[in-house]
């Protein structure tokens, strides 16, 4: 019981740390394993195909939920996909002041996954983003108080204009938690499955069996080894980066292949793809021009003169599920296995998985309010802005967090002792947007504040605030002399925008291989081979 005092709210603030991980999560896949059977060709030093229960499918299908902003920072930002890991450098070190808000630059780094409700119950999660981090005004007469709000991102204002502190991890789904031993996170059933080397996932069958042996022109059972294979937290993490550059992640992870460095090119670009296509005619998108600085022989576009809209443009990737980008441009994408996956799940996995989780998957969603103009275009659409019900007021909640709610019914001598306010029955609380600030409302599709601001963009997506110290600094890295430069005035269309997206995902001259005349490219066909 705690003393008797006339005060109200006079609780002892817990010691909470405002945390963007999940604790729990990393303690758990420290410790959790998943074991994997696999089937070597011991000649040819390569993976056939891979034996397991249903938690490493569940674990795979999970990459598809992930931000790809999520993707390059649990891998370090060298994830090899063309220009993914400049774009997010350049979030990194561009100030704050330019975003709409600071909350604005923490979406961006730490993208949340729309379907976390689903992946925390993976036996390894290896995204350590928190989607349970409540954060909420801690001033107790907030002007804005009678609207319950709060936020899942670290610095978001509140509508009063102070920045919301953190409240506590808002508790687990039991219902989702204790599921029966039939139902898994996105398969279900306790049949086995075979993953083959490039990521084609179906239930085990003898039909199957036989069918890859075939394949694989195996005569011989015995020609075969098997191998088990005890995956870590730290393996499937570089299990996700070799799904997206290699053929054959199984056969690398096994035999500890090193990963050879990005050497996505332009000549990379399918053809059928090249700017050639591009309709004249087509509808422009807004206001979207942008300045190029290229040789005048249109061999190398050096950087571009831009806008907050481009920059929201490329920017809104981060926060975009790398399995959505699949469901765009599929072998388009990658020089990884990625799509095989995907195609598993309304191919040879289908049956293995409700509806609703086939459809997640299909057509990953946004986090609430991380959608912007680049996402829409690739027709991501986000998912709705979830609510939270506290059994108390919501001025205790302000004060103590999660765990102290009791303490606004708590009676002393006939009376309560700390919260007078009434009602004391649950309060719903509403998810706020992070892009506003203050009672000030911010356009919920830009990231990047709408100012005159002038952007310097380099042919590998690099964003920097335009300066004529930047701008000499490029020219003269390469290697140009002035007369051989010129400036364009370029209005892009849509069918640029998804070009340009798709290029920044492959190679590394994303300006180039979509700006430039297709003629100028073709030259390097022989590079291909």
């Amino acid at each position: 019981m705690y003393p008797y005092n006339k005060k109200p709210y006079q609780f002892i603030k817990p010691d909470i740390q405002p945390l963007y991980l999940h604790g729990s999560t990393m303690a758990k896949n420290e410790a959790s394993t998943i074991e994997v059977k696999l089937f070597v060709d011991k000649e040819k030093k390569k993976v056939l195909f891979a034996e397991s229960d249903r938690e490493f499918v569940d674990v795979l299908f999970g990459f598809l939920t992930m931000p790809l902003g999520t993707i390059a920072r649990l891998l370090g930002k060298q994830s090899q996909m063309g220009c993914l890991d400049e774009l997010y450098k350049s979030v990194e070190d561009l100030n704050s002041e330019y975003f709409q808000t600071k909350a604005c630059k923490a979406m961006l780094l730490k993208p949340l996954n729309a379907a976390s409700s689903h992946c925390c119950r993976l036996k390894i999660n290896i995204d350590d983003t928190n989607p349970r981090a409540v954060y909420v005004c801690k001033d107790t007469n907030c002007s804005a108080r009678g609207d319950c709000a709060f936020s899942s991102v670290p610095d978001t204002i509140c509508k009063c204009g102070k920045v919301m502190d953190y409240a506590g991890d808002r508790p687990e789904d039991v219902a989702k938690s204790a599921a029966g031993s039939e139902i898994g996170v996105f398969v279900n059933g306790r049949q086995k499955f075979i993953t083959t080397d490039n990521l084609q996932v179906a239930p085990a069958s003898t039909s199957l069996m036989l069918s890859l042996c075939q394949k694989f022109g195996v005569q011989d059972p015995a020609d075969l080894e098997q191998s088990i294979l005890q995956l870590t937290s730290e393996k499937i993490t570089s299990l996700l980066k070799r799904s997206l550059t290699s053929n054959q992640p199984l056969t690398g992870l096994h035999f500890d292949v090193p990963i050879s460095p990005d050497d996505a090119t332009v000549c990379m670009i399918p053809e059928n793809l090249c700017p050639e296509q591009v309709n004249e005619t087509e509808e422009k998108l807004g206001n979207v021009k942008i300045k190029i600085l290229q040789t005048k022989i249109n061999s190398t576009v050096l950087y571009a003169e831009v806008g907050h809209d481009f920059v929201d443009l490329v920017f809104g990737l981060l926060s975009v599920p790398l399995g959505s980008i699949t469901k765009t441009f599929g072998k388009r994408l990658s020089k990884g296995c990625i799509d095989n996956l995907y195609r598993s799940i309304s191919g040879s996995a289908e049956g293995c998985m409700g509806p609703g989780y086939q459809r997640l998957l299909l057509a990953p969603e946004l986090a609430p309010f991380f959608g912007s103009v680049g996402s829409k275009i690739l027709q991501v659409v986000e998912s709705a802005p979830k609510k939270i019900s506290i059994n108390s007021c919501f001025t205790c909640f302000k004060v103590g967090g999660f765990s102290n709610l009791g303490g606004c019914r708590e009676v002393y001598r006939g009376t309560y002792a700390y919260c007078f306010n009434t009602p004391k029955t649950a309060e719903i609380c509403e998810l706020l947007d992070p892009k506003s600030s203050g009672a000030k409302s911010g356009n919920s599709d830009a990231y990047v504040k709408q100012a005159p601001h002038s952007f310097m963009v380099t042919d590998d997506l690099r964003v920097r605030p335009l300066s004529l110290d930047g701008t000499l600094r490029v020219v003269s890295e390469a290697k140009m002399q002035m007369k051989e430069l010129v400036e364009k005035e370029v209005t892009l269309t849509r069918f640029q925008v998804m070009e340009l997206q798709r290029a920044a995902l492959m190679n590394r001259d994303a300006l180039s291989s979509v700006l430039l005349p297709p003629k100028k490219k073709k030259n390097l066909k022989h590079l291909r081979y």
